[in-house]
């Protein structure tokens, strides 16, 4: 038997107290790893220099930047990529992404990217009663599922409408319903109304997925000067009753299938 270290005193006498000790004998080898600082990199520049020799400063990328997150296009989507490709086809200016990324998170200019991995729980705010006077202190949503006869399968109708008012503030329509969608409408509603955050509105909901999703809590969160959302509590359609009033106003007068007696019988009219 060869052995590929010597035995020595010195190692019988660690091997000796580390068993007196109960630690292992590695410990003793143990070496803390030293955490190696890179130093940093260059400066950015604060330009780019296009394609054909001019030098674009990067403020005036940013005007660029805010102006496409003004377009209904790239509210909800739209990442560095696709920015920098559009730039390059419509102002012909070349421009890395990862430029375009820099810029867009020193600007505030980042779209939220939700994460699926982690589930965040946030706590919920539960209605309470509100006296309200005047237009746009308090709004109530709600979800409805809307059966369209000719392609048969169901389609999604979202509405706001102010408790004072009953004016629907903001409405969306369409064969799916996500959080996107919600963000999105409620969103174009607080600009019809020109909403600030001198006066500060209530909106009430369900607690479906759509409104307790973590997409609209972050958008919340960045109105909250302007914005309080609250839930009623589960199986308590009382405390959204106005909306709900509107739905089955909607659901008795437009969209139930009817019967007329004619002369060649019942007529079904949708």
């Amino acid at each position: 038997m060869v052995l590929e270290t010597p035995i020595t005193h010195q190692t019988v006498y660690l091997t000796r107290a580390c068993q007196f000790a109960g630690i292992s004998r590695s410990c003793i080898y143990f070496k803390k790893k030293v955490q190696i600082v890179s130093p940093p990199g260059r400066k950015p520049p604060g330009y780019t220099m296009n394609r054909d020799g001019t030098l674009i400063l990067d403020h005036t990328i940013v005007s660029i930047l805010k102006e496409y997150r003004r377009e209904v296009v790239f509210l909800n989507a739209g990442g560095a990529k696709k920015l920098s490709k559009y730039i390059a086809i419509e102002k012909k200016i070349y421009i890395n992404h990862k430029k375009i990324y820099r810029l867009c998170d020193e600007n505030k200019l980042l779209l939220f990217k939700q994460d699926f991995t982690k589930k965040r729980k946030f706590k919920k705010n539960r209605c309470e009663y509100l006296e309200v006077s005047k237009p746009n202190e308090l709004w109530q949503l709600d979800l409805k599922y809307i059966w369209i006869h000719g392609e048969s399968r169901w389609c999604f109708l979202l509405a706001f409408i102010d408790v004072v008012s009953k004016k629907i503030t903001g409405w969306y329509l369409g064969k799916t319903c996500k959080a996107s969608d919600l963000v999105f409408t409620l969103d174009q509603a607080l600009r019809n109304e020109c909403i600030t955050d001198e006066q500060t509105l209530v909106i009430r909901s369900d607690n479906g997925p759509q409104m307790s999703s973590n997409r609209f809590y972050f958008y919340l969160k960045n109105l909250e000067k302007k914005l309080i959302h609250e839930f009623i509590p589960p199986k308590s359609p009382v405390r959204n009753a106005y909306i709900e009033a509107f739905n089955s106003i909607l659901e008795i007068e437009v969209l139930q299938v009817r019967l007329e007696c004619g002369e060649k019988g019942v007529i079904f009219l949708v």
